[in-house]
């Protein structure tokens, strides 16, 4: 873990007050471990649809999926209940600044360009212009952010 809980979570929450996304009611029922969960089903659908069917854009989809349910896992571990891309977004940018503030501009660099990436296949889910090698690329690299995330952020965090 690069820095204390109490620290990541100060993050989180930084993030999610540039996002303008307060607590709601009804968020004591979402949970890190669902979040998590979703994340891990997002994986296995997102090479699913890769090996099985060929379909490029659920396949994008998917791994987008993936990166946004473990940037929620961790914001909701810490404290934090995201509702919206904006606030996915800003959490993973501060979560990346963490990074960067304990002087390791190089994994910080590449959790925000893995986390463009992660967009870009989100985008191709509709506009459906990517490559199968595109594709499988990005889906390896958006599963290896979630594992990174989780080991910087989450790394007691035992997989389902």
């Amino acid at each position: 873990m690069i820095h204390t809980p109490e620290t990541i979570s100060d993050t989180v929450a930084r993030g999610l007050r540039a996002a303008d996304d307060p607590p709601r009611s009804g968020d004591g029922f979402k949970s890190a471990a669902t979040y998590a969960g979703l994340s891990d089903d997002f994986c296995q659908g997102a090479w699913k649809h890769l090996r099985e069917d060929g379909d490029l854009p659920q396949a994008s989809n998917k791994a987008w999926g993936m990166v946004a349910e473990t940037v929620k896992a961790i914001s909701a571990h810490h404290g934090g209940i995201i509702h919206t891309h904006r606030s996915i977004l800003l959490v993973a940018r501060e979560l990346a600044q963490v990074v960067r503030g304990s002087g390791d501009i190089e994994t910080a660099a590449w959790i925000n360009n893995a986390f463009w990436t992660a967009r870009g296949l989100h985008a191709n889910f509709y506009e459906n212009e990517e490559s199968e090698d595109q594709v499988a690329d990005g889906v390896q690299l958006c599963e290896q952010l979630s594992d990174r995330l989780y080991q910087l952020f989450w790394p007691d965090r035992s997989v389902s």
